[in-house]
């Protein structure tokens, strides 16, 4: 059995350090995390983050995907059918496609629970002002889906905190966990 680690920016993340899980498993991380930790691979898919991620050589420095990876740069772009999905989605199908059979996603609010916008980075470059609205979920959720369809054999967690959305899955292969069950099975690894 291997492990990955889908590390999103949703605020529930903040209860664990993402540097204890670097030998655990497999850990993919996206966007503004780079800024202070540096996971195994990196996704961005907004341009703007993605273009300063390769401006700052972090590229060079982990394996980083994108959708349009600037001449020069050591950027690997994503593929289709992924090529469309945001950084959070594209992060599960690189743990998926890498062969971990058992991904944790960590900082997968999918919503908020306080009409905010429930983000770690927020209020920085890039991001949207703390309380500003919740950015709409429903796209990650679908492609959440897409993803658990596509790799029947996988296993995907959705580590779960007081900031999490409630989200149902339809799914046999996905699930959600409550962050203390996490930290129980980390524990053990």
């Amino acid at each position: 059995m291997t492990i990955g680690f889908v590390l999103g920016n949703g605020k529930s993340r903040l209860a664990i350090d993402p540097k204890e899980l670097m030998s655990k498993g497999s850990v993919y991380a996206c966007n503004a995390i780079y800024r202070e930790f540096t996971p195994h691979v990196l996704i961005a898919t907004d341009r703007l983050i993605a273009q300063r991620i390769q401006d700052e050589g972090v590229d060079k420095k982990v394996k980083f995907w994108t959708r349009r990876p600037a001449p020069e740069s050591s950027a690997l772009k994503i593929e289709r059918p992924y090529f469309g999905m945001s950084s959070g989605p594209v992060a599960v199908s690189r743990s998926c496609i890498n062969g971990d059979s058992t991904i944790y996603l960590v900082g997968f609010d999918l919503g908020s629970t306080n009409d905010k916008f429930n983000n770690v980075y927020a209020d920085t470059e890039f991001y949207k002002k703390s309380d500003d609205p919740p950015t709409f979920a429903g796209n990650w959720v679908y492609q959440l889906h897409q993803i658990a369809k596509e790799f029947k054999n996988t296993r995907l967690f959705r580590v779960t905190g007081p900031e999490s959305a409630d989200i149902e899955w339809n799914e046999d292969n996905i699930s959600n966990i409550s962050m203390d069950d996490f930290k129980a099975v980390i524990n053990k690894l």
